[in-house]
């Protein structure tokens, strides 16, 4: 199933809002049909790149992230500004990644960081 529209959500850059980024992410991938292994997937996989991405960030910026349901899965995407963050991934943060979502890629470009998730749709798991 693919979703109309995407669905954009804007929060303050800060680690007890990114609670609300993994609601909204495992809300879509219910209504998709996941399975819930897949979504506690997703979960993780949503909360460590944002995690990475507010990572230094003023308390004055906002993390701005977009899902799409695709005839594939969910992507994400998501931006912060951040101008001092390289993203420089912990090997435990990349192996949680590899685990939990099917590619990701996380970038800086004039002091926006930002990341890409794809999480596939798996029949049956869960």
């Amino acid at each position: 199933m693919v979703t109309d529209s995407p669905v954009r959500l804007v929060i303050p850059a800060r680690a007890r809002f990114l609670r609300l980024a993994r609601l909204t992410a495992a809300g879509i991938a219910g209504e998709v049909g996941f399975g819930l292994e897949a979504i506690e997937d997703l979960r993780v996989a949503v909360d460590e790149v944002c995690a990475i991405l507010i990572e230094g960030a003023s308390d004055d910026v906002e993390l701005d992230l977009t899902y799409r349901a695709t005839a594939d899965g969910i992507v994400i995407e998501g931006s912060c500004p951040n101008p001092g963050a390289v993203p420089d991934l912990h090997p435990v943060a990349r192996e949680l990644l590899a685990l939990t979502a099917d590619d990701y890629s996380v970038a800086a470009s004039d002091g926006v960081v930002s990341f890409r998730l794809l999480k596939r749709s798996q029949a049956g798991s869960g």
